[in-house]
């Protein structure tokens, strides 16, 4: 998968949890008319959710299923954890709902993860059947 169409998914994901689970009140921005908070909070979860293995694999550490699906974790309970304090007119009203759309953004960024990871051990595998 590429790195845009992980972008693209973990966007959607975003986007689509934010209307699709109850507890969860949307508004209007204040300061940009016509355009609602949670498209903005969609772009920057969507766009931290696909730079996960990107980012693991240009560190010098070795990129495991296990720090992938810990990192995006992380970033998307934290995400939904200060939605309350930002400024976007998105409002968490039940526990149920963090939970479930932390969860459910957590596994879509997982995925789209795990996907591009699967890329690049196959990557490698060919690499080393070519030498």
């Amino acid at each position: 998968m590429s790195y845009f169409k992980s972008l693209l998914f973990n966007f959607l994901a975003v986007f689509f949890v934010n209307h699709v689970i109850p507890g969860i009140e949307i508004g209007y921005y204040s300061k940009l008319p016509e355009v609602k908070g949670d498209f903005i909070f969609s772009i920057a979860v969507g766009f931290l959710m696909s730079l996960v293995f990107p980012v693991l694999k240009a560190l010098p550490i070795k990129p495991s299923h296990f720090k992938i699906g810990l990192i995006t974790f992380f970033i998307s309970f934290v995400a939904y954890s200060i939605v309350n304090v930002l400024p976007l007119d998105i409002q968490i009203v039940h526990k149920g709902a963090y939970i479930w759309c932390s969860l459910i953004v957590w596994f879509c960024g997982y995925l789209t993860n795990h996907l591009e990871y699967r890329a690049y051990l196959k990557e490698l595998e060919n690499k080393e059947e070519d030498k």
